[in-house]
């Protein structure tokens, strides 16, 4: 489809699930999902990078949930896009008389343009298993607009269980935030400095990043000149300050996200952190379930999200 006849005139209108919805009566009534939809809903602000989602989301399970969905998608599959992600819509599916849950807060839709309404493929194989993870994690509480059975929906994510479903709270708590109170506003990770003359674990990790990312230079937890020429050399291929100096810029572009399947030098980083910090595993470099039982208990005893997946907030407590 030619993308600017999709998005011109009347059609901008007609943008997937969402934008398909027309409007309805203000009564009060539920959603698809059994969640209460109405124009007076407790809603929370949902900011995610740099892409704010208009109205918002439901307050409580419903914005932790959908919050980490959206961060998760944004740092592991594509970046959020701003005016191309929507939350709250009180609105019927256009041609019925039941409710969208974009009308309870308890859905959204991300990037609506590039996965727009009826089309699938729209992403690519290694997209499609990050979104896959991102829903392992969720168990079975969120559901992908690309796995309905008639018409796509490759934008769309919504709660897949009712108020009521012990399986939302729990899901919320796990994630760090609770069945009735929103998560707190994201912040970004705060990363520890490291320069040369320091050695330690945090080190082993960094020399680790940089072999996975094809650089040649000995792991041994110190930082000396060959590991500086590295870090410089990296710093020059990623257009930052080439000083030597690994600070947030530097760590957030060496970090890679890892999960169980995951293999490499990063997961002999990962495992070598969480065994200094009291989480032993066997550090073979193989994301197995041994490690990610451990990453579980790392992360929850650092209130991160106990996903088992090591992202940006789980690599910056890992070395710091």
């Amino acid at each position: 489809m030619n993308r600017r006849l999709f998005l011109g005139g009347a059609a901008a209108a007609a943008v997937g699930g969402f934008a398909l919805l027309t409007a309805g009566p203000a009564a009060a009534a539920t959603s698809q999902n059994g969640w209460p939809a109405s124009t007076t809903l407790p809603l929370s602000t949902l900011t995610v990078g740099a892409v704010t989602f208009p109205q918002g989301v439901r307050s409580g399970a419903p914005h932790t949930i959908l919050g980490y969905v959206a961060r998760r998608f944004n740092n592991e599959v594509e970046t959020l896009r701003k005016g191309e992600c929507w939350g709250y819509n009180f609105r019927t599916i256009s041609g019925s008389s039941s409710y969208s849950n974009h009308a309870s807060g308890t859905a959204i839709d991300v990037n609506a343009p590039e996965h727009f309404l009826g089309a699938s493929g729209t992403f690519s194989a290694a997209q499609v298993r990050a979104i896959r993870s991102i829903l392992a994690a969720c168990d079975g509480v969120v559901r992908w607009g690309g796995d309905y059975s008639t018409r796509k929906d490759e934008m769309h994510f919504e709660l897949n269980r009712g108020p009521s479903d012990p399986a939302v709270a729990a899901l919320a708590r796990k994630l760090g935030g609770s069945s009735s109170t929103p998560a707190p506003a994201p912040t970004s990770p705060t990363w520890r400095v490291v320069r040369r003359g320091q050695q330690g674990y945090y080190v082993v990790a960094l020399q680790r990043l940089l072999r996975q990312h094809g650089r040649t230079l000995t792991v041994d937890g110190v930082f000396g000149s060959g590991t500086e020429a590295q870090v410089i050399g990296f710093q020059r291929s990623r257009g930052l300050v080439a000083d030597g100096i690994v600070g947030a810029k530097t760590w957030t572009a060496l970090q890679v996200t890892r999960q169980e399947g995951s293999r490499g030098h990063a997961v002999f980083g990962i495992q070598h952190c969480v065994s200094v910090k009291g989480f032993r595993t066997t550090q073979d470099g193989i994301f197995g379930p041994g490690t990610k039982s451990v990453v579980i208990a790392f992360q929850r005893s650092k209130g991160l999200a106990a996903d088992g997946v090591v992202g940006p907030r789980t690599w910056a407590a890992l070395v710091a």
